[in-house]
Order: structure tokens, then C-alpha cells, then sequence
């Protein structure tokens, strides 16, 4: 019997391992499909994977006798979630505004608080109670910060002077979420004391609520300050190891430890903050920060760009799944009208609040039109708000009226995006409010010259970029700071970066054939690149990424053989050093100045008379 239980129980767990792979594959291929149409439209891809989970849930629907495995697949989305949380953690740039870090976030969280208020005034008049209502405005303040810098990359805006200032704000908007998470179970107890037939026996117990509040925002606090200072010291050490290698020679280990480091970082910060009563993703989204403060930023961005694409395919498509129909269709026209008042009270109080403390008004409708949506943080809210004790804020048909209206927000911004700069060019006459100085004055001057050390200060507008700091490097950084010339190094060795570091160079950590890494760098304005490491294949690698970067910059490489030099004009370089070549013409200059220096008969063959 005991055999028949086990054959039974291997059965189920096998049917349910394949329902699990039938439903991922069901979600990825229609993902991949109606990405494609929607590239091929020359359309967004986000509200794309948004639209093919809704085709997904309506397939599942039609097909109810059939177990596709979407609930399994759920588990797999929430994994998803929790790593997405943390790349895009990783992707903010603190270091970079850190001169105009009081004004931008100042403007970010005044800005979205204005917006929360608004919102929370507006829910209320759709019906929704006080706490309900707050619990919603402060969801749908917090913009996409995904999409915003898919769209800023994608237009090459990231470095212009609205692209900054839009991050900024995303920025002060994902930390103010923490303080909304913070808030939802004292907002949860404030609407179970208005629910009908609450009580006063039955009241909450708001010191309780405050109490347990304070206890998770001091543990998180905690967690921030521990990770603050013992995350770069473990990283430092993660790569220290990785970088000797089995060999024991320093620049020849692997480079997967510190990203295998990280992910374990990412999980146990998502574990901890779970256990003080908050989401797994804020854990994720803080441990990603905290690794943005340390030098391996770049080079664990680039290798976790090709996930970080599925992982945003995988959520967006799983957001998807969550609008049934049947709720949605019960509340069409307030989610309609929900979306419009949305996004047109969000534009409005941004544009305001940027162009009240002294922005252009074209710069504060670009800023106000780019962050005008509703974002992957308020489903995170939406979703917290909808598990709270001693009961849910939201949940059943409006928590997914409210999805949907965040979904179709999502869906919407794109097409608006292409809005905002001939709108701009018509605000060209609107000046600047008399009473303050311009913003965008603070912003220009953040984005010249260069701060030596940080891998985070703006660019020289004209410089050089050297891979690798071995022997050849440290020559030709030799020579250009004789002739003055700006220049910033790429090395993937820990200890050389840190020792540089204290002599106040501009050095990154990072792989040369990581685009992260090069783009930060300044790769598309860089004079000339130059690649000395050692290694002929990585060398091809990082020659076609920089080619891609920078189509106009000269490249130059060095290469062990005179077959490499062609493989790597092939690959777009301008110039090729061949070692052998190289090696052979020094051996003979040397072996003859050796010989004549002796002056021994014989030795030495004179010159033939012309």
C-alpha cells in the first residue's frame, strides 16, 4: 500500500511539474507573439506583455476543463517579481544627482504626495471610504519606474536634462513607497474601525498597529544600515576570490560569483523583510539599492540585463492574467473614467510641482507626461493593501478594477510619450514662475566635468576609455596624463580598481564586453577606445559591443597574432597591435644594439655602401 501511495503521489507531483511547464509555455510564447507584432508596430513592448496575459486568462477561461498550470505558474511570477524589484534597485543612480539630491528630491516627493492627496480626494468621489481611498491615491502616485527608463533608453535621453530629472523623481518615489508599505497596516486598522458592525469591543487597537509599524520600519532600518556597510565588504571579498581563480592568479576567475552573491543577497533581504511584516520585493528593491552604492554596480547591471527583459516579460504578462473580464466588465466605465482622471490629475499636479520650484515649463511637461502612469509599485501596494489584517483594504472586484485601471494606464503611456515634446515646444512661451531660480540651471551644471574616483560622475564631453590596466594600460595612462588628456579605465580586477581608486582615478569595475559597463564608461562620447587586455576572444567580443555603442569611435586592440589583427578589423576595429609583430621588431632592435654595444669583429654586419 505504501508503494501504491508513493506511485500515486509521484503521479500528482509529475501531473503538476507539467501543468506548471504547460502554462509557462503557454504565457511565454503568446508573451514573445504579441511582442513582436507590437515591435513590429513600432510600439511599446510592456503594454504588449500586459495585453498577451489578458489573452492568456481569456484562453484559460475558454479552456476550463483543461488545467493549463496558470496558478502554478503565479509561484513562478512572484520569483519573477521579487528579482525584477531588485535590477531595478540596482538601476538607480543615487551617486549621480547627489549635488542636486536636496532640490530633485525635495521636487519628488512633494510632487507625489501632491498627487497622493489629489488621488485620495478623487477615489473618495468615485465612493470608495476615506481609508480605502488614501490607500489607492498612494498606489496610483507612484509612476513606472521600468517603463521610464526603458523609454529614456530607447530615445537616448537618460544623460538630457528632462531624463535626469525624471529619475530623480522616480527615485524619491520608489523610497516613498517604503513609508506607504510602512503605512498600510495602520491604514488597514483605521478601515476595519469604520467597517459595518465594528464595534467598540471590536475596535482596533491603533497602538498595536503603530507599535508593529514602527517595529518593522526600525527592523528595515536596521537591515539598510548592516547592508550599508557589510555588502560592499562582502562583495569585495566575493571578488577577490572570484578574480584569482582555481589558479591563484589575480584576472583569471570567474565573474559569476559575484552575480550568484548578489541573487543570494536579493533572496535573504526579501526573506527578512517578509518576516518583519512587508513585502518580499521591497527586500529585493532595497538589497538592489544598497548594491548600487557599491563599485560592482555596472558590471552586475550588464549581467543581469538579458534576465532582468525576461523578468519584466514574465511580470507584465502575469499582470495580465490577473483582469477577468467578468470583474472588469462589471465596472467599465468607472475604470475608464478612473484611467483618464488618473492620469490627467497625475499630469497636471507634476507639471505644477515642477514648474513651481523654478523648471522650464517644456521640461516640466515632458517630466510630467513621462511619469503621468501608474506603476509596477502601486500593484505592489495594490497587492499588500489586499492581504492586511485584521482585513484586506481592498479585494475582490475593485482591487481588480484597480489593477485594471494601473494596467491600462501602463497600456496608454507609451502613445502618450510621443505627446510630450511637441506639447513642450507649444509651453515655450510659458516662463519660469518670478519667484525662484531655475531648476534646470542646477541640473546643466550637475552634467559637466568630471569627478574623478566615482563611477557614477558625469563625463568629460571628449575623453578615452582603456580596458584593462595591466602593463600596456598603466603606459598609455602614463602618456595621456602627461598630455592631459581625460581618460577612464575599465578593470576587472577588484584590487587594482581599489588601490587606483585611493590614487583618485577614474575607474570602473566591470567587463569590457559588458555594455553596461561601456555605456557607463561614456562609450558614445569617448574620442577613442582602447582594448589591452589579454585575451583575443574577449577582445573580438568587446570590439563588436563598443561598435554597436559607438559607431564613429576610433577602437584600437591589441591581439597575439597577426590572424587576430583581421578577425578584429572584421569585428569594427580602426586599429590592431599585433604582439608577434611587435615582439619581433623589439627583439631585433634590441639583439643588434646588444651586439654593437660589444663592438666585437665580426659580430656586427656593416652597412652596405649605396
Amino acid at each position: 500500500m505504501n508503494e501504491s501511495l508513493f506511485a500515486q503521489s509521484a503521479l500528482l507531483a509529475q501531473e503538476a511539474h507539467g501543468n506548471t511547464a504547460v502554462g509557462l509555455v503557454v504565457i511565454l510564447v503568446t508573451a514573445a507573439g504579441v511582442a513582436t507584432l507590437f515591435r513590429r508596430l513600432k510600439l511599446q513592448i510592456i503594454p504588449g506583455y500586459i495585453i498577451a496575459g489578458a489573452l492568456v486568462a481569456l484562453l484559460a477561461s475558454a479552456l476550463r476543463k483543461y488545467d493549463i498550470g496558470l496558478g502554478e505558474v503565479e509561484n513562478i511570477s512572484q520569483f519573477a517579481t521579487v528579482l525584477l524589484m531588485f535590477t531595478i534597485g540596482l538601476q538607480l543612480e543615487l551617486d549621480s544627482l547627489r549635488r542636486s539630491m536636496i532640490s530633485i528630491f525635495g521636487l519628488g516627493i512633494g510632487a507625489t504626495l501632491a498627487c497622493a492627496a489629489a488621488l485620495w480626494g478623487c477615489a473618495m468621489l468615485f465612493g470608495l471610504s476615506a481609508p480605502v481611498a488614501l490607500a489607492v491615491g498612494m498606489a496610483m502616485s507612484i509612476s513606472s519606474t521600468a517603463v521610464l527608463l526603458r523609454v529614456l533608453q530607447e530615445r537616448r535621453e537618460l544623460q538630457q536634462t528632462h531624463g535626469r530629472l525624471c529619475v530623480g523623481v522616480s527615485i524619491a518615489q520608489d523610497l516613498l513607497s517604503i513609508v506607504m508599505l510602512g503605512l498600510l497596516p495602520a491604514i488597514a486598522a483605521w478601515h476595519a474601525s469604520r467597517s459595518p458592525g465594528a464595534g467598540a469591543a471590536a475596535g482596533p487597537d491603533y497602538g498595536r498597529a503603530g507599535l508593529s509599524v514602527l517595529v518593522g520600519l526600525a527592523g528595515i532600518t536596521l537591515l539598510l544600515m548592516i547592508g550599508r556597510y557589510a555588502l560592499p565588504a562582502v562583495l569585495e571579498f566575493v571578488a577577490d576570490v572570484g578574480a584569482r581563480g582555481s589558479s591563484g592568479k589575480s584576472g583569471f576567475g570567474s565573474k559569476e560569483l559575484v552575480l550568484v552573491s548578489s541573487a543570494a543577497i536579493a533572496l535573504t533581504a526579501a526573506v527578512a523583510t517578509s518576516l518583519l511584516g512587508f513585502s518580499p520585493e521591497l527586500g529585493a528593491f532595497l538589497a538592489g539599492l544598497l548594491l548600487a552604492f557599491t563599485p560592482y554596480r555596472m558590471q552586475l547591471a550588464g549581467q543581469l540585463e538579458p534576465l532582468r527583459d525576461l523578468l519584466m516579460a514574465i511580470f507584465f504578462t502575469t499582470v495580465g492574467l490577473g483582469i477577468h473580464m467578468g470583474d472588469v466588465s462589471a465596472y467599465i466605465g468607472p475604470i475608464l473614467l478612473g484611467v483618464i482622471v488618473l492620469m490627467a490629475v497625475k499630469v497636471a499636479v507634476t507639471w505644477l510641482s515642477v514648474w513651481a520650484v523654478g523648471s522650464s515649463a517644456p521640461l516640466a511637461v515632458i517630466t510630467a507626461v513621462y511619469l503621468g502612469n501608474a506603476g509596477e509599485f502601486s500593484l505592489v501596494l495594490l497587492a499588500a493593501a489586499g492581504q492586511t489584517s485584521p482585513a484586506p483594504i481592498l479585494s475582490g472586484a475593485p482591487l481588480g478594477a484597480m489593477i485594471a485601471v494601473v494596467v491600462l494606464s501602463l497600456i496608454l503611456s507609451p502613445f502618450l510619450f510621443s505627446w510630450a515634446h511637441p506639447l513642450a515646444l507649444r509651453m515655450q512661451r510659458v516662463g519660469p514662475p518670478p519667484w525662484t531660480r531655475k531648476l534646470t540651471t542646477v541640473l546643466k551644471g550637475e552634467s559637466h566635468g568630471h569627478t574623478q574616483g566615482s563611477e557614477h560622475a558625469p563625463l568629460a564631453a571628449r575623453h578615452v576609455i582603456i580596458a584593462g590596466f595591466g602593463p600596456v594600460g598603466r603606459s598609455l595612462a602614463a602618456r595621456l596624463d602627461v598630455q592631459s588628456v581625460p581618460y577612464t579605465v575599465i578593470e576587472l580586477n577588484p584590487e587594482t580598481v581599489r588601490r587606483q581608486r585611493k590614487l583618485n582615478r577614474s575607474i570602473l569595475y566591470g567587463d569590457v564586453t559588458n555594455p553596461e559597463v561601456l555605456e557607463a564608461a561614456g562609450a558614445r562620447i569617448a574620442d577613442a577606445i582602447v582594448i589591452t587586455i589579454p585575451d583575443d576572444e574577449a577582445t573580438l567580443r568587446a570590439i563588436a559591443t563598443a561598435r554597436m555603442l559607438a559607431p564613429t569611435t576610433f577602437i584600437a586592440c591589441r591581439t597575439g597574432f597577426l590572424s587576430g589583427a583581421f578577425r578584429a578589423y572584421e569585428a569594427g576595429a580602426d586599429h590592431a597591435v599585433v604582439e608577434e609583430v611587435v615582439t619581433a621588431d623589439a627583439m631585433e632592435k634590441q639583439i643588434f644594439e646588444k651586439l654593437q654595444s660589444r663592438r666585437g669583429p665580426g659580430l656586427v654586419p656593416q652597412p652596405q655602401a649605396v
